[in-house]
C-alpha cells in the first residue's frame, strides 16, 4: 500500500514486530570500574551485550557520573580525570563487517567537495564526514588500539551512534521532524511513517500505557508531527478528508504531559532510532510510577531485541522492577561513595526478584533500600516511626550521631526481621536490625535466623546459642517482667557483664537489642502512657512538632539518642562486620 504520500514501506526482511533483529554490528564489549564491592576487592568488570545496564545507589554515589564517563569514551576514546569508570572496551568488527559498514555509510560528495586520496564521505546520524578508508577499517577492526589514533577514530565513529538523554532532551524527542524523501527515509518519524507494522506496534505500546493513540501527522508542510488521538486513526499515510479531520481533532504534543512525551519519545528511539547506544539519566523523570514500570520493562526487552546498549541511572524502584520483570538479561550495578571511597557491585537479578516477589518484602518497600546508603529495620511500624523521628532530630541539629541517607523499614514482627535484613545485606547494603530484648526468648531456629541474617560465622552459632540461653536465664531469675521493667539493668555483677557483652557483640554485626527492654522504655523522662496502643501517639505529642516551641524535645546525651548513634556508627564504619563482599 503506497498511499497518497507515495512511499513504499521500508522493511527489514527479518522484521516481524517492533522487536526486529538487526544485522548492524554491535558497539561495546565490556566496562571496567575503578573499584569493586569493597576496598580490598578486585575492580568490577562486566560484559555488556545488547541489554540494559542500570546504575542504582544513594545520592552522590556516581550514577549520573558513570553515564557522563561512558560518554567521554565515545567522545575521545578516553576518560581523563574519570572517577568511576576505568575503561570501556569496544567490540571489534570482523573485516567483512567493517567493509559492509563502510559501504552502508558511503555517500557521494556534493558539488565542489574535495575527496582526498583513499578517502570517502560517509553518512552518520548527525551529518556527514570524510574518512580515510584504510584507517577507518583498521579502527573498526581494532577499536581498543591507541596506536595511530585508531581508538580515537573509532570513538569518533561510535559517537555518531550515541544518544544521551536528560530531562529536556527526552521531551524534545517528539518534536516535529523533517519528512524528507520517503523513498529513502532518514529521520525516525519518516522511517516510522513508511513502516505500518512498526508504527502499529509502537502505537499499541503507547496506548496500553497511556490510553492515548500515538499517530504521525503528515498534513502540515514538509514536516511530520506527533499527535495523540482518542481512537485508532485512519490511514496516516493518506491525505484523505477522514485523515485530515482526525488529525485536526487529535491532541498536539503541547496538549499532553511531559511524561507521555518522554515515554513515547524514548520508545521511538529504542525501536526506530539509529543510535546503537543510549544513556538515560533518571528515565523515571516526569513519569507516573506505573509508567516508569512499563518503561523499564519495554527498555529491557527492546534493548535485547533491537541489539542496543542502554545505560540508565535511576532512583525509581518501579523502573527497576519493570526491567527485572521483563525476563530479559539486565545488569544492575549498585554504586556507593562514602568516606572518600567508592564501591561498585553487580547485583544478581535472581536476588532482586526475591525482593520483588516476596509479599512481605514487597509490601514494606524493601527494594527502595537500593537507593539509600543504609537501612534500619524495626519490629513494627511504631518502632520504625519512632526511630526515624529520633534520627531526623539528630540530623536537624547537625549531630554526628545521626544516620544520613538511611531508609527506615518495619517488619511484621521480630521474627520476620531476618527476612528483610538478609537479602539486603546480600546485595551489599548495610542493614541493621533493631529488636526488643525479648528476642532472647526466640531460641532454636528463630535465633539462628537472626544470626545467619547478620552474617555471624557458622562456627560461632553454638557459642551464641549458649550465651543467649545463659542471659535469658539470668533475666528470668530476677522474677520480674524484664522487658517492661528495665531490661539488663535488672542484672548485677557477672550476669550484667555477660548480658552487656552479648548485646555488644551482636551490635558489632548490626543487630541492636534494646538493653532497657523495649522501644516504649526510651525517653522515660517524658510522662506518657506506655501501653502499646497509645504510646507512639503520646510520645510524639510530648516530643512536640514545632522546633521553635519551648517544649520541643531535642537531642541530649544518653538514652535513645546514643542508641541511634551506635547504629549510625556501625553504618558509617567501612570495616563493619556482617556485610558479604
Amino acid at each position: 500500500m503506497s498511499g497518497l504520500l507515495g512511499a513504499t514501506p521500508q522493511r527489514n526482511e527479518h522484521c516481524t514486530n517492533l522487536r526486529c533483529k538487526k544485522g548492524r554490528p554491535l558497539m561495546l564489549s565490556s566496562i571496567k570500574f575503578k573499584f569493586g564491592s569493597a576496598a580490598n576487592q578486585p575492580a568490577l568488570e562486566i560484559a555488556t551485550p545488547p541489554s540494559v545496564t542500570i546504575f542504582v545507589g544513594p545520592n552522590n554515589s556516581g550514577k549520573s557520573q558513570s553515564l557522563r564517563e561512558i560518554r567521554n569514551f565515545f567522545a575521545s576514546g578516553q576518560n581523563v580525570g574519570g572517577l568511576v569508570v576505568e575503561d570501556v572496551e569496544f567490540l571489534p568488527f570482523t573485516e567483512e563487517q567493517a567493509l559492509y559498514e563502510l559501504q552502508q555509510m558511503r555517500v557521494e560528495p556534493t558539488f565542489g567537495e574535495t575527496v582526498f586520496p583513499d578517502h570517502q564521505w560517509i553518512k552518520v546520524p548527525q551529518g556527514r564526514m570524510q574518512i580515510h578508508k584504510p584507517q577507518f577499517i583498521n579502527a573498526l577492526r581494532a577499536p581498543n588500539n591507541p596506536q595511530m589514533g585508531l581508538r580515537q577514530m573509532f570513538a569518533t565513529y561510535a559517537n555518531a551512534f550515541l544518544l544521551a538523554l536528560d530531562g529536556p532532551s527526552r521531551i524534545q524527542l517528539v518534536n516535529p521532524q523533517a519528512r524528507g524523501d520517503l523513498k529513502n527515509p532518514e529521520t525516525a518519524f519518516a522511517r516510522l511513517l513508511v513502516d505500518d507494522e512498526r508504527r502499529s506496534a509502537l502505537r499499541k505500546l503507547v496506548y496500553d500505557a497511556t490510553g492515548l493513540q500515538f499517530v504521525l501527522d503528515a498534513s502540515v508542510g514538509d514536516q511530520l508531527n506527533v499527535r495523540f488521538g482518542s481512537s485508532p486513526p485512519p490511514n496516516e499515510r493518506s491525505l484523505e478528508e477522514v485523515t485530515l479531520a482526525y488529525m485536526q481533532a487529535a491532541k498536539g504534543i503541547e496538549n499532553v504531559s511531559d511524561g507521555v512525551k518522554a515515554f513515547a519519545g524514548i520508545l521511538l528511539q529504542l525501536h526506530v532510532g539509529q543510535p546503537k547506544v543510549i544513556t538515560v539519566d533518571e528515565p523515571e523523570a516526569f513519569l507516573h510510577p506505573s509508567l516508569a514500570f512499563t518503561l523499564g520493562k519495554e527498555l529491557a526487552k527492546g534493548a535485547v531485541d533491537e541489539r542496543k546498549h542502554i545505560y540508565a541511572s535511576t532512583h525509581s524502584a518501579q523502573f527497576l522492577m519493570g526491567a527485572i520483570s521483563s525476563g530479559a538479561e539486565v545488569n544492575i550495578i549498585r554504586l556507593t561513595y562514602q568516606n572518600g571511597a567508592g564501591t561498585a557491585r553487580l547485583l544478581p537479578s535472581a536476588d532482586l526478584k526475591t525482593l520483588m516477589q516476596d509479599p512481605l518484602l514487597r509490601s514494606v518497600g524493601v527494594l527502595e533500600g537500593l537507593f539509600f546508603d543504609c537501612v534500619l529495620v524495626g519490629e513494627a511500624n511504631a518502632d520504625r516511626a519512632f526511630y526515624q523521628e529520633i534520627n531526623e532530630r539528630l540530623l536537624a541539629q547537625g549531630d554526628a550521631r545521626g544516620a544520613p541517607r538511611t531508609l527506615f523499614l518495619n517488619a511484621d514482627n521480630k521474627q520476620t526481621i531476618p527476612r528483610i535484613v538478609a537479602p539486603l545485606r546480600k546485595l551489599g547494603i548495610p542493614t541493621a536490625g533493631v529488636v526488643d530484648i525479648d528476642v532472647l526468648k526466640d531460641g532454636g531456629s528463630e535465633w539462628t535466623k537472626h544470626l545467619n541474617a547478620i552474617g555471624m560465622p557458622v562456627g560461632e552459632l553454638n557459642a551464641y546459642a549458649n550465651r543467649r540461653t545463659a542471659t535469658l536465664k539470668a533475666l528470668q531469675d530476677t522474677q520480674k517482667d524484664y522487658k517492661k521493667e528495665g531490661g539488663i539493668i535488672l542484672l548485677t555483677n557477672g550476669d550484667l557483664e555477660m548480658a552487656q557483652n552479648l548485646l555488644a557483640d551482636l551490635a558489632r554485626y548490626g543487630l541492636f537489642v534494646v538493653a532497657r527492654g523495649e522501644v516504649e522504655n526510651w525517653l522515660t523522662d517524658l510522662d506518657v502512657e506506655r501501653s502499646k496502643q497509645k504510646w507512639l501517639r503520646n510520645i510524639f505529642e510530648k516530643m512536640g512538632s514545632d522546633p521553635n516551641s519551648e517544649g520541643y524535645v531535642k537531642p541530649t546525651a544518653g538514652d535513645v539518642w546514643d542508641f541511634i548513634g551506635d547504629i549510625s556508627s556501625w553504618m558509617k564504619n567501612k570495616d563493619r562486620r556482617g556485610i558479604p563482599v
